[in-house]
């Protein structure tokens, strides 16, 4: 098994209205080795240790997606659950102060990403926003209808711009759109036929891309999307999230959130998705995964059947990943 250290951002007590329970980490996202955010249901937090101690910068609320475009500078996109409502807040001094964007316009918080000068913010079965000016001025995209996650892989930087994907469902059925000009124009992938619902996504590169489907399903391309190779977890759970390296080797979070029925939780690769080993199982369930790196790597969700959030980093420091079976 690979070395994991197991943490959370330090809620106390949660029964019968008494402590401070953290539940839920929804998203993490960190700067460099230290300097990591993350947010969810229990509050907002801040780590300068790589994320093993946690400060509170806000107190818990529908904090679903984070993102760090500076040392010290902050996105974090607010939803209400229930609600057509979304708040896209802005930091600039560390979390001191923050500054509502787009106040009365973002209808739904299905996600956030900020990558070079583009701030994107998905909102679900309502027009997505995006801009391509870190934030000075926006446009909507009525197009990505169901959208549920981006990725903007930031590798190469083309004639016109980044490469930009989106992933969505249209009544249940996944689609892809691909812009190769920072959002300006948009493209359909067609996807195979038959495939479970859709959950996740991440390109390693403008060309490697993953996508996690229900039923333990996963869509793996290696040519920007002209083509896919179906593979499969060992599991049938649904694929929460994704990470890679542009050499293939990452992990995949699966769904594992009913307390009574606890199982597997993380599974690692090293082939591009063709064959995977378990890396952690029980009491876990991950959200979210962020790598900097192998050696830098953390996931972030909850404990099932507790009001405890989780941390789980990549401790590779007396081993090489490839001793690990």
């Amino acid at each position: 098994m690979l070395p994991f250290d197991l943490t959370d951002t330090g809620g106390t007590g949660g029964g019968f209205g008494l402590g401070n329970p953290h539940p839920h980490l929804w998203d993490i996202d960190c700067w460099d080795e230290r300097i990591c955010w993350c947010c969810g249901f229990g509050g907002v937090f801040k780590s300068v240790d790589g994320g093993y101690h946690w400060e509170t910068v806000k107190s818990k609320g529908g904090w679903y997606h984070i993102q760090l475009t500076g040392k010290e500078e902050v996105w974090l996109l607010e939803g209400f659950h229930g609600e057509a409502k979304g708040r896209l807040w802005h930091s600039k001094d560390d979390g001191k102060s923050w500054e509502e964007v787009l106040a009365g316009q973002v209808k739904g918080f299905g996600g956030l990403i900020c990558k070079g000068p583009v701030r994107f913010v998905l909102c679900n079965d309502f027009p997505s926003l995006i801009s391509l000016d870190k934030g000075k001025t926006w446009q909507w995209l009525s197009n990505l209808f169901g959208s549920l996650q981006v990725s903007i892989p930031g590798d190469i930087k083309l004639e016109k711009g980044f490469t930009i994907y989106v992933l969505g469902h249209k009544q249940q059925k996944p689609y892809l759109l691909q812009s190769k000009d920072s959002g300006k124009s948009w493209k359909e992938i067609s996807l195979p036929e038959g495939l479970p619902y859709p959950r996740s996504l991440f390109f390693a590169s403008s060309w490697m891309g993953w996508i996690g489907f229900d039923q333990g399903k996963i869509l793996a391309t290696s040519d920007g999307a002209e083509s896919w190779q179906l593979y499969a977890l060992p599991t049938q759970k649904a694929i929460t999230a994704l990470w890679f390296d542009e050499e293939g080797r990452g992990f995949a979070a699966v769904e594992n959130g009913n307390y009574l029925k606890l199982s597997e939780a993380l599974f690692r690769t090293e082939d591009g998705g063709k064959s995977w080993k378990l890396v952690l199982s029980g009491a876990k369930q991950f959200n979210r995964l962020l790598g900097l790196g192998l050696k830098r790597f953390w996931a972030v969700g909850f404990v099932p059947g507790t009001p405890n959030d989780l941390v789980a980093i990549l401790n590779l420091e007396k081993g090489n990943l490839s001793s690990y079976p």
